[in-house]
């Protein structure tokens, strides 16, 4: 039986693959940092599942594990991986949205790092309670020849719980990451300066404009750094908007919460890479810009997917 840590604690998005998961066969326990011991919780996943789970903290980590899965904030990715490590995995995967925390993983796993790009939704309701928001793709991959054995079992586990999960070749998942970047780039920060899910870029015009312009840039950048996207970027954002119309992006979820976001390692990174580029990321940069300065008052606010 696959052995999986989820690291993160009961998040949304690691609630949704510890879920997946436990359905498809696996044996999962969840590593939550701020608590001290272990202990069965219930875990709710609302439409997909609800269970109990061992819910551990890093001391009382159990292992041994075959896959540990980093379910953090991009910013957190750096104590995280160093503590996680720790845990002597097979495997360890960055579902991290945006570029750095995979890089990171890299430098400090080898060849036991990987890399997933997630494009289902979901939200957060309370502790270790989620509810599911549609979208099932999960795609898999390692840059560094990691154990593709391992990273299959993973795969089959997923997709026997009931998401659309596929490894790639690692040229392949460098641009499945890139796509994701682009259709991230421009939902995230949309969706945070009009305070609504992501339907808004279906429904709304200007929105809908506004994240094609960044979708778009953004597959530029990808072009120019001589990576092949796998789909169109501005199609991409739109299906993912709609497969996900009842879905609070990440960047509303963690203002709502008075969260730091993770534009920096979205769209500010995409302007990064632009800048020895003749293509200049410049309307990444302006909206990274806009969402900072609106978070002063968006901070705190209710949520748009709270239920009233």
């Amino acid at each position: 039986m696959l052995r999986v840590a989820i690291v993160g604690g009961c998040g949304a998005a690691g609630s949704v693959a510890a879920a997946a998961l436990v359905k498809g066969g696996a044996s999962v326990e969840i590593i939550d940092r701020g608590k001290k011991g272990c202990s069965d919780e219930e875990v709710e996943v609302e439409g997909l599942w609800k269970g109990r789970l061992t819910v551990c903290g890093w001391s009382s980590a159990k292992g041994p594990y075959d896959v540990v899965i980093l379910f953090t904030k991009a910013y957190d990715a750096d104590g995280v991986i160093e503590d996680s490590v720790k845990l002597n995995a097979k495997l360890y995967v960055s579902p991290h949205n945006g570029l750095g925390p995979l890089e990171l993983l890299e430098e400090r796993a080898g060849s036991r790092a990987a890399g997933s790009v997630v494009y289902y939704g979901a939200t957060r309701v309370s502790r270790c309670r989620s509810k599911y928001n549609g979208g099932r793709k999960v795609i898999l991959g390692c840059r560094r020849g990691c154990d593709e054995t391992l990273l299959r079992d993973l795969s089959e586990a997923l997709k026997a719980g009931g998401l659309d999960a596929i490894v790639t070749t690692p040229e392949d998942f460098q641009s499945e990451r890139w796509l994701k970047l682009a259709v991230n780039s421009a939902i995230n920060p949309v969706t945070a300066l009009s305070w609504d899910k992501n339907e808004v870029i279906i429904k709304d015009e200007i929105a809908r404009d506004l994240a094609a312009d960044l979708a778009a840039e953004t597959g530029n950048v990808a072009s120019q750094l001589g990576i092949k996207l796998p789909e169109d970027p501005v199609e991409a954002t739109y299906r993912t908007a709609r497969e996900t119309a009842d879905n609070c992006s990440s960047t509303v979820q963690d203002l709502a919460a008075n969260r730091e976001t993770e534009l920096k390692y979205i769209n500010l990174a995409v302007w990064n890479a632009s800048v020895s580029l003749q293509v200049r990321a410049v309307a990444n940069l302006s909206v990274y810009r806009a969402v900072e300065v609106a978070s002063r008052w968006l901070k705190g606010r209710r949520s748009p997917c709270v239920r009233l």
